[in-house]
């Protein structure tokens, strides 16, 4: 059975490599519902990236406690990624990331992970060990969402789901936090459907 890894991060611009992933949420669990846990990092910035002025704006002004939440127990991007991949591989296979919506993240994943976890690649370009064999996949929760709900790609967002499904008022900016709400509605509706 499938173990979605269902992630979440902050960073503080828009693509990786000029600006820094600072934090990443993730829970894993399939699709029964069974939990096999979660890991949280907060990163220190790559070296020679700088933070994005308009993201930092939004963060200051819109997410202030989610950007000072990234400010604690900060680690290497190095060492951070080697504790993801330890604890990627310490759960059940396949294993498939998940995020909502999944380019945005996955892009940013993927890229420290083929920059800090090289040396540990059975075969570049591709995830593996860490995800699936059929590597460079993520499972996008708004595309699913879209078509279980009969929607246009454009009219999904966590603004447009029923409270019921997703209460988007508790969306923190916290990559664990928010790792963990697309666990409950992704569970509730999606891959049960």
């Amino acid at each position: 059975m499938t173990t979605y890894v269902v992630c979440d991060i902050e960073a503080d611009g828009p693509i990786p490599g000029p600006h820094s992933m600072i934090s990443l949420g993730a829970v894993a669990v399939n699709k029964e519902g069974e939990n096999f846990g979660e890991c949280e990092i907060n990163f220190l910035p790559l070296k020679n990236a700088k933070p994005h002025p308009a993201t930092m704006h939004w963060f200051t002004t819109e997410a202030p406690e989610a950007l000072k939440h990234t400010q604690h127990h900060q680690v290497s991007p190095k060492e951070g990624m080697n504790k993801f991949g330890d604890w990627l591989l310490t759960l059940p296979t396949p294993r498939v990331m998940a995020a909502h919506p999944a380019p945005l993240d996955f892009m940013w994943i993927n890229w420290y992970i083929q920059t800090f976890l090289t040396e540990r690649l059975e075969k570049i370009p591709f995830s593996m060990p860490f995800f699936d064999k059929n590597g460079q996949a993520a499972f996008d929760i708004k595309s699913y969402a879209a078509a279980v709900l009969q929607k246009d790609y454009k009219d999904i967002g966590r603004d447009d789901y029923s409270l019921e499904l997703h209460d988007n008022t508790k969306h923190t900016h916290k990559a664990i936090d928010d790792a963990r709400r697309i666990i409950i509605y992704m569970l509730n509706r999606f891959i049960n459907s």
